[in-house]
């Protein structure tokens, strides 16, 4: 997507040439993250769903998908987890030979006691900004509290979370099968990475939209301390995970608060909402830019919102291609009556899926969202899929599997994996402080000078996705799996 070169004079120095090797060849080995993902929430692990979905043919893994605040409690002391709720889909995964990714949503689902003034708490600084699902039916306004991304005491416990969770799942013997943390500490209500906007056209209909632009103007907002405080959380998420990849969902529409360099907020009207746009985009960009430079050969990007073509993410797909990572989708889930994806339509008046034809279309189109023809066609690493679609439709599953992954069949029954550790108990459970020391990369001040860089210079729309696939060696998993 073109950018304009106004938008991005002034952005924090970001260093984008590339490393000469890749991070992730010769001194780490990378587990093999190609396949079928089955989104495993709380409420499929509860009815039974989830497992259900575990045990068709052609799933992979899963991905654990948790909110920060369900880990620990508002009256726990800080930094006191209980792992209990994810340990039953980990411990799900594993015992029937799958492997497993870890999303855990920050933002508004960020634990009480972060905010809490000390010493019950830790004093992170937050803001209130009004939230709504935009062209989800019945979308109405939210109000969230929300950590502000370079606050040190925010970071410090979102640093501490990574490592106590790299830790437990070392405790438990299921880190080997782990092949994937998704990069959040930026988020709203879910683990794609953004911050409350003010979209143009909805705030008449929205009216809690209205007031975001200047709440983070009262909050110091600008695009170089969320850069440097997202650095940190980078820093500290190889920390925890140094041989592992990292995932990062996007929202390119508008995902940000619209801001100049120099802090000047971009309104429509009077400004456009094409404006608009761009200013939003232009820091997904930066923030990506930054990514692919600190974990060059272990990032991928993608995109939670797979649907048919007319709606396809084609930013994200440019992303992936300017900054040459592999890519990958989550479906949609517009379909609000069986809770899984649609196959057609809009988020409003969504088409559902009736057949594995059907199915597969959607799922060929993530797999190949620029066509299967040609010598090297642009294909995704892996699918993320919601448990209601994997259960209706398995064929489809199958054949998308058999695509991402070659080779045999997998068997119709699960091989069970080595019996795990049992999980906790519900009680908490204080666990050491093992917060690392982020002291290499100062904070900014509160208002800090930008450094004038020229654009960056996009790579060619043509240049290949590189696959990841050949520098990884298979995670320990049962042998005839697939």
């Amino acid at each position: 997507m073109r950018r304009l070169k106004w938008l991005l004079t002034g952005l924090l120095a970001i260093g984008l040439t590339h490393s000469a090797a890749p991070r992730g060849s010769a001194a780490t080995t990378l587990p093999d993250i190609r396949g079928i993902y089955v989104v495993a929430q709380k409420g499929w692990l509860d009815d039974g769903q989830l497992a259900q979905a575990i045990a068709v043919p052609g799933v992979d893994g899963i991905l654990v998908y948790v909110l920060w605040s369900v880990l620990t409690s508002p009256k726990a002391p800080p930094k006191t987890y209980n792992w209990t709720m994810l340990d039953g889909m980990v411990q799900l995964a594993v015992s029937n030979g799958k492997k497993f990714e870890v999303g855990i949503v920050t933002g508004g689902d960020t634990p009480a006691w972060v905010f809490d003034a000390p010493p019950q708490g830790l004093g992170a600084a937050g803001q209130i900004f009004g939230y709504a699902q935009l062209g989800k039916p019945g979308a109405g306004c939210l109000h969230e509290h929300l950590p502000l991304p370079w606050d040190n005491n925010y970071i410090a416990a979102y640093a501490d979370l990574l490592q106590q969770l790299s830790t437990h799942l070392k405790a438990q013997g299921w880190y080997d099968s782990m092949t994937m943390l998704r990069l959040t500490g930026i988020n709203t209500y879910t683990e794609e990475l953004r911050l409350p906007a003010q979209p143009p056209g909805t705030t008449a209909q929205i009216q809690c939209l209205s007031g975001n632009l200047q709440a983070w103007q009262q909050a110091g907002y600008t695009q170089g301390l969320v850069a440097t405080g997202w650095r940190q959380m980078l820093t500290a998420a190889l920390r925890a995970f140094p041989d592992k990849v990292f995932n990062l969902a996007l929202i390119t529409d508008n995902g940000f608060p619209a801001f100049l360099p120099d802090g000047t907020p971009v309104l429509s009207p009077p400004s456009s909402p094409s404006a608009v746009q761009q200013a939003s985009l232009a820091m997904v960009t930066n923030l990506v830019e930054i990514t692919a430079q600190q974990f060059r050969g272990q990032l991928v990007l993608q995109s939670n919102g797979l649907e048919d073509q007319a709606l396809l993410d084609t930013a994200t797909i440019n992303l992936a291609q300017q900054n040459r990572t592999p890519l990958a989708w989550q479906t949609n889930e517009s379909e609000l009556q069986t809770g899984g994806a649609a196959c057609g339509g809009t988020r409003e008046v969504p088409v559902a899926c009736t057949s594995d034809a059907d199915y597969f279309k959607l799922l060929n189109l993530g797999i190949f969202p620029e066509g299967s023809s040609g010598a090297n066609p642009l294909q995704a690493q892996y699918l993320e899929l919601l448990p209601p679609n994997v259960i209706a439709f398995p064929g489809a599953v199958l054949m998308a599997h058999n695509i991402l992954v070659p080779g045999p069949a997998p068997a119709s029954k699960p091989t069970p994996g080595p019996t795990p550790t049992p999980a906790p108990k519900t009680t908490f459970d204080p666990t050491p402080s093992m917060t690392p020391k982020l002291t290499a990369e100062p904070m900014l001040p509160t208002s800090p000078t930008l450094v004038t860089v020229p654009a960056a210079t996009p790579m060619p729309a043509a240049t290949p996705i590189p696959v990841l696939t050949p520098t990884f060696a298979p995670t320990s998993e049962p042998a005839g799996k697939r």
